[in-house]
């Protein structure tokens, strides 16, 4: 998939969904747990470019679900670290190496109130749920955004069919 950009001002109202695998992680230290695996320096430098584009294409989530391992939560860090307003941040068990229905029903299930909702977690889960939900198959390396739009559906309401991928970056096209 090529990287997209469909909107070059300010988004439409509505709510968002930004999907995002968190950035490259380091393998150097093969005594660690996979999900105690810390981001490598690439890992470190994408994570802040990412949120910096995210600023620019002013969608900014005000929550953010995460995997609980070390490099998704580096990588939420990293990111909130860039940004002027903090998001309210819950780290999961459950979506670490989860599969794209537990990913969707995290969405469905925890939503709430969100406007500009962001799920950080892993592949293929993640790469999996992307292309399921914008019927394409979309590639996503690490460190990618897939932004969809919703309109005024709510969380728990939300069908794949409401859906629209708007943006799609990763840190290669930056």
């Amino acid at each position: 998939m090529n990287t997209t950009n469909t909107n070059d001002g300010p988004p439409a109202s509505g709510r968002f969904l930004i999907l995002m695998r968190h950035a490259k992680s380091d393998w150097s230290d093969e005594s660690l747990a996979d999900h105690d695996r810390p981001l490598n320096g690439r890992g470190q430098r994408d994570a802040p470019r990412m949120a910096n584009w995210l600023a620019d294409i002013e969608l900014l989530p005000d929550v953010i679900f995460s995997s609980s391992s070390v490099r998704t939560r580096q990588t939420v860090g990293l990111m909130t670290a860039q940004w002027t307003s903090e998001p309210e941040i819950s780290f999961s068990e459950s979506l670490y190496l989860s599969s794209p229905e537990t990913i969707f029903q995290t969405i469905l299930g925890n939503g709430g109130d969100a406007q500009r909702l962001m799920v950080v977690a892993h592949n293929p889960g993640m790469a999996h749920l992307v292309s399921h939900l914008s019927n394409q198959g979309v590639e996503m390396p690490t460190a990618a955004i897939a932004i969809f739009q919703l309109g005024d559906v709510v969380w728990s309401e939300l069908d794949e069919g409401t859906l629209n991928l708007i943006h799609y970056m990763r840190p290669k096209a930056l």
